[in-house]
């Protein structure tokens, strides 16, 4: 067990593992808006919730098509 670690190669770092900016990046982003919008929907009878996760998925399906419209 001695020697250097073995690590994936090809990772800039860890968070590559679950969000990478290449072409499928917009396709990542419009999942969270659909997570989060999603989750608005489970919690509509919280309102501070509703509207905490409307906000952000919203504000993500925003980034998701900006992303698109940059990467075409």
């Amino acid at each position: 067990m001695s020697g250097t670690p073995t690590v994936p190669t090809g990772y800039s770092s860890s968070t590559d593992l679950i969000l990478s900016y290449g072409p499928a990046f917009p396709w990542q982003v419009f999942a969270v808006a659909c997570a989060l919008l999603f989750l608005a929907f489970l919690f509509r009878r919280v309102p501070w919730a509703r509207w905490a996760l409307t906000g952000a998925g919203a504000l993500a399906l925003i980034v998701a098509g900006v992303l698109w419209a940059g990467m075409a």
